[in-house]
């Protein structure tokens, strides 16, 4: 995978992941503490494109969300390789069960797409919804996933 990314970090972890744009200047800044390899994040991205990674280790901070969004995130963070929810899942677990809309806004605004990877939730009727990256993404990141889990393992729970 040749795609650069732009990483802000604070002293907690990431706290932004987004493409870079092309022909953009060096050092571009996302936010504060821009790294060029923080935690070895770009190691881990390398991984999982390449099917090796499942899961990701380095450390991301949320704490600058409201509590509602890093709720969200923090559900969607477990959601596992290879598998999705629907929105009106996470809606659910959080207790908030006519919040699915709410859940999606806050899925829109997540500023660690992959890491937290919001593009294992989809809409109830199992078309993908949107994502951070645009749909073309969510879609690739999905196809990758299901290229690489075993056979019988891949869960589209969305109850």
């Amino acid at each position: 995978m040749t795609d650069q990314w732009e990483i802000a970090t604070s002293h907690l972890g990431i706290t932004g992941i987004r493409l870079k744009r092309r022909g953009a200047a060096p050092g571009r800044r996302v936010g504060a503490g821009v790294k060029t390899d923080p935690g070895g994040v770009d190691r881990e991205l390398q991984a999982y494109f390449a099917g090796r990674l499942k899961s990701f280790t380095c450390r991301y901070d949320l704490a600058a969300l409201p509590p509602f969004t890093r709720a969200v995130l923090e559900l969607t963070a477990k959601i596992p390789y290879g598998e999705v929810r629907s929105y009106a899942w996470i809606a659910r677990e959080l207790g908030k069960p006519k919040a699915a809309r709410a859940v999606g806004n806050a899925l829109a605004r997540n500023p660690v797409p992959i890491i937290v990877p919001c593009h294992r939730v989809v809409r109830g009727d199992g078309a993908i919804g949107g994502f951070a990256l645009g749909s073309a993404w969510k879609k690739r990141l999905l196809d990758l996933e299901k290229k690489h889990v075993k056979p019988g393992v891949l869960s589209r729970r969305r109850a």
